[in-house]
């Protein structure tokens, strides 16, 4: 990748022209229990140096148009943008879209949604307690585009999740109507722990509250809709 392109990542210049910033999802929204109920948490050891992305998911030459749209607008606070061997390609949609993501550490994470012209990102840290055994974050889908009422029919609804280790594959077990492949990359931090990273999309509405993604070998699953964060 050209020095040009290096650069604009690590230093993300600004543009306001057709942003949308989604809220830095570090900043819990759901309602907490108690001191006294509040179950103790568990301390993990995290890496303190980033994740690097394996085999396709590695941004090459072909990606340069993406990375250009993708932080041709600032990242939210408090995160920046990475040097290009730490951006990890997750769905390459066409030449400037798609969805893409990094981890400067083993606990905080970054996912960016592109579409065109417009990015959107996710940026905070890791939940201390999982999910859900083998899942390390899950976010609920949101619109892929701007919308109105006359143009709900078009619209897609993208998800994203983090998963432990790697490669083993996931897919649909049970699909719901309308849902895409399941688009996923690996990523490995120096220590050799792996995470795996997963975006796939579905309709608007209505939606199949059964539909379920699983790993190759089942000890992994989730719901594909309402999934808690």
């Amino acid at each position: 990748m050209s020095a040009a392109v290096t650069a604009l990542l690590v230093t993300a210049t600004a543009c306001t022209s057709g942003t949308q910033q989604r809220r830095d999802s570090s900043t819990p929204t759901t309602v907490r229990p108690s001191a006294a109920t509040r179950p103790a948490v568990t301390q993990r050891p995290y890496d303190k140096t980033p994740a690097r992305p394996l085999g396709e998911a590695a941004a090459g030459s072909r990606d340069h148009a993406f990375l250009q749209a993708a932080f041709a607008v600032p990242t939210p606070p408090g995160h920046k943008a990475p040097p290009a061997d730490e951006v990890v390609v997750i769905h390459r949609l066409d030449a400037e879209n798609g969805e893409l993501a990094w981890m400067a550490d083993g606990r905080t994470f970054c996912y960016g949604k592109i579409r065109e012209g417009y990015s959107s990102y996710s940026c905070g840290l890791l939940p201390e307690e999982p999910p859900a055994p083998g899942l390390l974050l899950t976010l609920r889908g949101e619109p892929d585009r701007v919308t109105s009422a006359d143009n709900l029919d078009e619209v897609r609804v993208v998800s994203f999740v983090i998963a432990e280790g790697g490669p083993a594959r996931f897919d649909h077990v049970k699909r719901g109507k309308g849902a895409s492949p399941v688009h996923q990359a690996v990523a490995k931090f120096p220590s050799g722990r792996m995470v795996t990273f997963l975006t796939y999309d579905h309709p608007y509405g209505p939606l199949d509250l059964e539909a379920e993604i699983c790993r190759s070998d089942r000890r992994v699953c989730f719901l594909s809709v309402d999934m808690p964060h």
